[in-house]
Parts: C-alpha cells; sequence; structure tokens
C-alpha cells in the first residue's frame, strides 16, 4: 500500500510539472508580420548585362502592395531603368508574388510571371527564380529579369 501511495504521488507531481510547462511554453504567439498598404524601399538595384559588366543603380523606389487574394502582392519597380542604355525610365509591375509571413520576416517567390510596363505585358522579360524578404524595414530580392540576373536591396520609407 505505501508503495502505491507513492507512485500515485510521483504520478501527481509529474502532471503537474507537465501542466505548468505547457501553461509556461503556450504563451501568446508573435503575430506574423504584415505588410501594409503600399510600402515603398528605396535602394539599389543592380543588373548583370551578360557582358562581363554590371549596371547599378541608386535611389530606385520599390512598392510593395498586397493582392486581394490572400498570399499573393504586387511589386512595382517605380521609374527605373536596367541599362545605360535605357532611353527612358519606366514603371515595371510584376503581380501575383506569392508570400508567407512568420513573426520574424515576410518570404516573398515567384515564377514564370509576365511583368506589366508601359500599358503593355513583356514576355520577353518574363520574371523567374524570383526570392526575396521582408525584414526589419528592408526588402531584398533576387530574380532573373528574362535572361538578365537582377539584385535589390532597400530600405523602408517613412
Amino acid at each position: 500500500m505505501k508503495k502505491l501511495f507513492s507512485l500515485k504521488n510521483k504520478s501527481l507531481i509529474f502532471a503537474l510539472l507537465m501542466t505548468s510547462f505547457f501553461a509556461i511554453s503556450c504563451e501568446k504567439d508573435e503575430e506574423p508580420l504584415v505588410i501594409n498598404e503600399d510600402e515603398t524601399y528605396s535602394g539599389q538595384l543592380t543588373v548583370d548585362q551578360l557582358n562581363g559588366t554590371n549596371y547599378t543603380a541608386g535611389n530606385v523606389r520599390i512598392k510593395v502592395t498586397p493582392s486581394a487574394t490572400a498570399g499573393f502582392l504586387t511589386i512595382d519597380m517605380l521609374q527605373v531603368s536596367f541599362s545605360a542604355q535605357m532611353p527612358v525610365k519606366l514603371d515595371m509591375m510584376v503581380q501575383n508574388v506569392s508570400y508567407t509571413s512568420t513573426n520574424e520576416k515576410i518570404t516573398l517567390s515567384g515564377n514564370n510571371i509576365i511583368p506589366i510596363a508601359m500599358g503593355g505585358e513583356f514576355p520577353a522579360y518574363t520574371i523567374t527564380n524570383l526570392n526575396g524578404e521582408i525584414k526589419n524595414g528592408t526588402l531584398t530580392l533576387s530574380m532573373m529579369c528574362g535572361s538578365y540576373p537582377l539584385t535589390y536591396s532597400g530600405s523602408l520609407e517613412l
């Protein structure tokens, strides 16, 4: 009888310890980050010119806007050029970029997205291998724009 009582006490103590452990570990989880309407970043864009040189442009503005469809967003590159030989700067829109969110960062991805610029689609510059993240007020992107590798890093404008 003494052993049975002792075993019950050990079971009770174990149960209480486990309950308190789960109560501590189930503290309120932090909420995932959200993309506010029209977040705009300013930073540096680099495009590999496929001839052994890179074209780099500073103060490039990129606007990130959540879509009506959950889990997708639009990236607008504002008044951007991709080469020193480009005669004009243009706005380029990349729609249907997928994203996931944690409490630490937002991860972006996309593939086979035809960008829109100057009122029409540009299939020759289809976006592939788009990867990026938004973390601590910084947006980083890498992608293929047609056959041209492109990277971007910018900070949230306040």
